[in-house]
């Protein structure tokens, strides 16, 4: 049965990035519709996601930062450093006169957080999954898995790296696999990590501790190769255990793995198009990158900016919201910037992975020389610290 209500857009997937946009969007007087059956990763306990202070500002423009029930630790510096220990690179949020670099907060709570906040907004909520669609000449239709349906001039694809919409949709989308999975924990730490996150570059991998709440825990990202990976989960605690302070080094201390692990293949993928005639993917259904540098859900939420700014402008030109020439523009806004921070992880991620002496030599002389650059690295701070966030909101530039 179709539910013919007077729908502006709907959303498929209420993740960290469709639900931001859910409440955003009804904040602004369109009238959204959310199909979502519900988080059913039973790891996400231990996942956790680093906020740039750009998607912080996003946040706090919509009301939405600090977020009930989601701590959040507060980076105030990285250390990188290499296999051998001799190749390091510090950034400090001192350094740009900022008390920070971003939080690290737990991302299932963001997302049940920011879930909240949309049906709070009056978001028509549909507890169920995207199945199908059918495109008519002023509407998109999404059939659901239960039966029912929802029609409306727009369909926003936010259900993530798999997304049946995308697939539906027939968008082509460019694939590769790094061979690496991506082991998930809390740590325990002998000394205080206070507020600092430290990343080793590792032969399978980046390996990262990042603060959380507790001045004696942090979460633990390990990237590392799939065989690799495949020894280590079935290795006990305590074998585990050991396996990580040989591979990280004593910057922290003995570290002591507290809880469950979990284990997540790694991916990059870019979908061909962002938008089409009615549709428009944003996240993880239109882009992922490796997590060395931490960026999946600020990409996420830098489209959901550029998305929004481009739904206001047609709305305010009296244009249709599904036409390809309204959705255009968040199309050209996130795409080379996604594009870059793909080619950009990847690059790292390959070149600290490359075992021929010279390359090893080269990468650590070139993060100590970077070290001594303060200017350089007060510029990458503050770049990053700005990422993607040339569109604000309400549609106008960002600060």
């Amino acid at each position: 049965m179709t539910d013919r209500r007077n729908l502006d857009i709907v959303i498929a997937g209420a993740g960290a990035v469709g639900a931001l946009l859910g409440h955003a969007l009804a904040m602004r007087g369109f009238e959204i519709a959310i199909i979502d059956a519900g988080s059913g990763d039973q790891q996400a306990s231990v996942r956790t996601s680093a906020l740039s202070r750009a998607s912080l500002r996003r946040l706090s423009d919509l009301g939405l930062w600090p977020l009930e029930g989601v701590e959040a630790a507060p980076l105030r510096a990285l250390r990188v450093v290499d296999h051998s220990g001799h190749g390091r690179l510090s950034f400090d949020s001192a350094d740009i006169g900022e008390a920070d670099l971003g939080v690290i907060v737990n991302h299932g709570r963001l997302e049940s957080a920011l879930r909240a906040k949309a049906q709070v907004r009056g978001v028509s909520w549909h507890r169920d999954h995207a199945d199908g669609v059918e495109l008519g000449d002023a509407h998109i239709e999404v059939i659901m898995k239960g039966g029912g349906r929802l029609r409306a001039p727009l369909l926003i694809a936010a259900d993530g790296a798999q997304s049946v919409i995308r697939e539906r949709l027939g968008v082509a989308v460019l694939q590769y696999r790094y061979g690496q999975t991506a082991v998930c924990a809390d740590i325990r730490l002998e000394h205080a990590h206070e507020g600092v996150a430290w990343q080793r570059f590792l032969p399978h991998g980046p390996c990262a501790l990042l603060p959380l709440p507790d001045a004696d825990r942090a979460s633990l990202i390990w990237s590392t190769a799939d065989y690799e990976a495949r020894r280590l989960q079935d290795l006990s605690d305590t074998e585990f255990t050991t396996a990580l302070n040989e591979a990280f080094g004593d910057h922290l201390g003995r570290l002591e793995v507290d809880g469950e692990r979990a284990y997540f293949p790694l991916v990059a993928s870019h979908a061909q198009h962002y938008v089409g005639a009615r549709f428009a993917l944003v996240g993880d259904a239109a882009h992922r990158v490796h997590p060395l540098a931490g960026q999946g859900v600020n990409l996420g939420f830098a489209d959901a900016g550029a998305l929004i700014a481009a739904l206001n402008a047609g709305r305010a030109r009296s244009a249709d919201l599904g036409r390809r020439r309204t959705l255009r523009p968040y199309e050209r806004e996130r795409k080379a910037d996604n594009l870059a921070m793909l080619a950009a992880t990847d690059l790292l991620n390959r070149a600290f992975r490359d075992d021929r002496a010279w390359v090893r030599a080269a990468l650590r002389t070139g993060l100590n020389i970077t070290d001594t650059l303060p200017l350089f690295k007060t510029l990458f701070m503050r770049a990053a610290g700005a990422s993607a966030s040339r569109v604000a909101y309400d549609g106008h530039p960002g600060p």
